[in-house]
């Protein structure tokens, strides 16, 4: 998530203005890795606390001349000698976008609410109840950092020291914490956790400080060319989940403290938004789409209709996927211990990191891990832009609960996101099934990180939840590559020849659509080399242990609060802002989604039944109006002429008519 970090220095002699400067630039460099969304910095000398912040990314923020102004506001007594300014600390913050539009000053961190100037990593998920069970504190901004300082001041006018306050509030909030802060007359930097994501180093002499939101960042400010002088070789130390820390600003000596966790709050549901008319009025076309498809042959065994690309169906109406489908065996459960025990570590190191993000299995995944086999896991996610809210906010939920560190890797969010505005609106001028994969090429690169999230924290068992059932040879078939009976759709699987095919119609769609041909390409290909270029040679759990949806939506809804979608009862896809949109296109087009090839993997391992499997498909294929205008917003794409395109494409399973005849 966003990347927190601070700096204190107690004597000019330990850093000059340069070696000082170049620390913090460091230090923002290294964390904007985490969010490039916004940043800021607050810095405390002994006369006052200087705040800045901007909605731009951190390397944008520092080469402007207001940042310059504030830090020289605040060091300059510092490094000139003054007496009155013998010490010198600072806070920063990498800010990835959660709650409260990063244009509005007020929603970007640092917070300055009442006495305290707060940076915070994470999401508060029940900070809305927190506000409403205290009427008498009224909230001035839209981030729910404001909450964790205004409880504080609260409890501290009701004489509460300020470390009590602190313990108090994370005993009240919920999700994923870690925070840093000032106090208007105090002489301490408290920080604290409650997933583990803070690290830390104390000078050699002892007269410095510095914390990060990871210790691959710890490391890098220690050795090599980034190394902080003062902080060769230092020993990096981590700050446990549940705990706090004082860092005394006059003499940067440390002191850690428990923090007393109190009960879990209920959770308020999250509100609807009211529909709008341009919805309204498509909800009527979809209904009548969702009539011209009843007509559509279906696999009388599976779900799978007769726009499936290279169905057949035999005499009794039996789909050739059936036929070839081979029953999945699981290997032993045993072997799964077995290969955990070679890794599993203290209970308070890391000893497994865990593909995060955010979605179901992913979750239930790291229950698992936490819970049945006592593992310590770090998490780890990659945010593209189109990781939804409230993927977000269930993260929080797992990790603050089970007080695990979530190590958040953010791609320029903006960059991302114009790639995918670019190649959706190509592919809205000729629209062509086969492509539609290229929308979300971006998240590709998540294998990337995966590779190098194990090189960077020296853990080598990564971990993916993925599960069997999500096989959809569907699309690769509208792309014109036939299905692969044998295996998984992973990359290990796939050879030469196969991803060869690919390429070329790949290709042979790009030319003829010149639009393609523009500045998303090399993300495109980094991504085609990150799924099917490197090694995936991780633990796959589900590989080991039966996949059982009921069982698995029980465990997070009741066990860990997990917060489900408003625009549709699936809790499948509900962390990606672009699978509304996509399985929209299928559905209206083709007739069937990612759904369909779901439900008919769970018919033949004899999970449902077919009766059961189509009202489920009914229900999830429905339009998620509210996701799919999130993400034309997100991308800068015209709402209602996208959806005036896709209804206007010829439907597989209405050939004889006109465009948007049947619309």
């Amino acid at each position: 998530m966003c990347g927190i970090f601070g700096l204190v220095v107690t004597a000019p002699s330990q850093l000059d203005r340069t070696a000082w400067s170049r620390a913090v630039r460091n230090l923002f460099a290294l964390s904007e890795s985490r969010g490039r969304e916004a940043a800021g910095i607050a810095l405390a000398n002994p006369e006052e606390i200087v705040v800045h912040k901007d909605s731009v990314s951190a390397g944008a923020m520092l080469g402007t001349e207001d940042y310059r102004r504030a830090v020289a506001r605040a060091s300059d007594g510092f490094f000139s000698g003054s007496e009155e300014q013998d010490k010198l600390a600072a806070v920063g913050h990498a800010r990835l976008v959660t709650n409260g539009l990063q244009g509005i000053d007020t929603n970007n961190q640092p917070v300055w609410r009442d006495d305290i100037v707060i940076v915070h990593n994470g999401i508060v998920t029940n900070w809305t109840e927190l506000w409403a069970a205290n009427p008498d504190v009224e909230p001035r901004a839209e981030v729910d950092t404001e909450v964790i300082a205004a409880l504080m001041h609260k409890r501290m006018g009701k004489g509460q020291s300020a470390r009590q306050a602190l313990a108090g509030v994370f005993g009240e909030v919920y999700g994923e914490t870690s925070v840093a802060l000032f106090q208007r007359g105090s002489d301490e930097l408290l920080i604290a956790t409650n997933t583990g994501s803070v690290h830390y180093c104390s000078s050699r002499d002892g007269g410095a400080f510095f914390f990060a939101s990871e210790r691959w960042i710890c490391q890098k400010l220690t050795e090599g060319d980034k190394c902080i002088p003062g902080f060769e070789g230092a020993e990096i130390m981590q700050l446990h989940a549940g705990e706090g820390m004082a860092v005394n600003l006059s003499s940067a000596a440390v002191e850690t403290f428990e923090l007393k966790a109190g009960e879990d709050d209920t959770l308020a549901a999250p509100g609807v938004s009211p529909m709008l008319a341009s919805q309204r009025k498509i909800e009527e076309k979809a209904h009548r789409l969702r009539e011209a498809r009843t007509g559509m042959q279906r696999c009388s065994k599976c779900l799978l209709p007769e726009t499936m690309p290279y169905i057949a169906f035999d005499a009794e109406g039996v789909c050739n996927y059936c036929h070839t489908y081979e029953p999945w065996a699981k290997r032993p459960e045993s072997d799964l211990e077995a290969h955990l025990a070679k890794y599993r570590g203290d209970g308070r190191s890391p000893d497994c990191v865990v593909a995060f993000s955010g979605g179901r299995d992913s979750s239930y995944g790291l229950h698992l891990l936490r819970e049945r086999y006592g593992m310590t896991p770090i998490t780890f996610s990659y945010d593209w832009g189109m990781v939804t809210d409230l993927a977000r906010r269930n993260q929080a939920r797992m990790c603050g609960k089970l007080g695990i560190e979530h190590i958040w890797i953010s791609a320029d969010i903006r960059a991302k996101r114009a790639n995918i505005r670019r190649n959706v609106q190509a592919w809205l001028k000729k629209p062509d099934l086969g492509i539609i994969p290229l929308f979300m090429a971006g998240d590709k690169q998540f294998f990337w990180y995966a590779n190098a999230m194990i090189k960077q924290t020296g853990i080598p068992l990564m971990v993916f939840c993925t599960n069997r059932f999500e096989k959809t040879d569907f699309k690769l078939g509208f792309l014109d590559i036939p299905p692969q009976v044998e295996g998984f759709n992973q990359p290990s699987t796939f050879g030469m020849g196969r991803k060869a095919r690919m390429l070329w119609e790949y290709g042979r769609r790009y030319l003829g659509n010149p639009r393609y041909l523009n500045r998303s390409l090399p993300d495109t290909a980094w991504a085609f080399v990150s799924y099917y270029g490197i090694n995936q040679d991780h633990l796959y759990l589900f590989d080991y242990l039966e996949w059982n949806e009921d069982e698995i939506d029980d465990a997070l809804i009741n066990g860990y609060d997990w917060e489900l979608a408003d625009d549709t009862e699936c809790t499948w896809r509900i962390g990606d802002g672009t699978a509304g949109f996509y399985n929209y296109i299928y559905t209206t087009v083709a007739g069937f989604s990612e759904h369909d090839t779901f439900r008919s993997n769970q018919i033949r391992e004899g999970q449902l039944d077919r009766a059961r499997a189509m009202e489920l498909v009914e229900r999830d294929n429905a339009p998620r109006w509210k996701s799919i205008r999130e993400y034309t917003q997100l991308i800068n794409i015209d709402f209602d002429e996208a959806i005036r395109t896709i209804d206007r494409i010829p439907k597989l399973y209405a050939p004889g008519l006109p465009d948007g005849a049947n619309a």
